[in-house]
């Protein structure tokens, strides 16, 4: 006799996960209403409905009733929501069959509802970007391709391809990203350097960061980097400083002048 499913994955019990048409789901866009959430008009990720349409929604979301309505709100997972109806118009059209949205049920008040709305949000360990290069670094070996990589993680293959730099860079830069000191773009420029460079270079971005955060760290890490260069507007403001300009610095303004690139 083939084993109840607690029984065969040796759990301690069970919940019923509903499955649910999104239309029939509703999405609380009244700013006056507990369980409203800004994110809600947040404009729809190509790449997340890209990954939807591959591989369905994997996380349940929450779902409530709310008792003065009886609408079936939800309480976390509203972009999941969003994007399976942007994926099932596309599919609509290919004449594919729809995807359903999983869903575990929560009963209480509106506000319980706001304090598992926040929670759910809130407390999540994301994923660094080192242990993601390093997850694509594995299906790379398993005969994915960047493409596979770009849908699966829900990115562009250009990120794909920024992520697994870091994999090429010295332990002293990658520990700089883990530690959120230095970007995964400032990364992937150093891994560009020799190794001893990149060990130099990285103290001083280090250093620079020291004592600022946001616009004023950015600012004088871009001074190390060398890319801290005034934003040019017009056209005589661009060839001025073509003048003086070298390198791929005078190219990418040549570029914008739409003339040769030529050293």
């Amino acid at each position: 006799m083939a084993k109840n499913s607690i029984d065969a994955y040796g759990a301690s019990g069970k919940t019923n996960v509903l499955m649910f048409e999104p239309e029939k789901l509703h999405l609380v866009d009244d700013p006056t209403h507990p369980i409203y959430d800004e994110r809600i008009h947040l404009p729809l990720s190509e790449a997340i409905v890209l990954n939807i349409m591959d591989q369905g929604v994997l996380e349940p979301i929450i779902v409530w009733k709310d008792p003065e309505t009886g609408l079936s709100c939800v309480v976390d997972g509203r972009q999941r929501v969003r994007h399976t109806l942007e994926a099932n118009r596309r599919l609509a059209k290919e004449g594919k069959e729809p995807l359903l949205v999983p869903a575990v049920t929560r009963r209480g008040s509106a506000n319980r509802m706001s304090q598992v709305m926040v929670s759910a949000n809130e407390i999540r360990q994301a994923d660094t970007p080192l242990g993601r290069a390093k997850k694509m670094s594995s299906m790379l070996e398993r005969n994915h391709d960047e493409q596979d990589l770009a849908l699966i993680f829900g990115c562009s293959v250009k990120t794909v391809q920024a992520t697994l730099s870091l994999l090429d860079c010295t332990q002293a830069v990658q520990d700089a990203v883990e530690a959120s000191q230095i970007t995964v773009t400032q990364a992937r420029q150093l891994g560009e350097l020799p190794p001893q460079q990149q060990r130099d270079k990285v103290l001083e971005l280090q250093k620079a960061g020291e004592g600022a955060t946001g616009h004023e760290k950015a600012r004088r890490q871009r001074q190390v980097m060398g890319t801290d260069k005034p934003r040019l507007k017009t056209r005589r403001e661009i060839t001025n400083a073509l003048a003086d300009a070298t390198g791929n610095y005078a190219a990418a303004l040549r570029w914008v002048l739409g003339e040769e690139l030529k050293q």
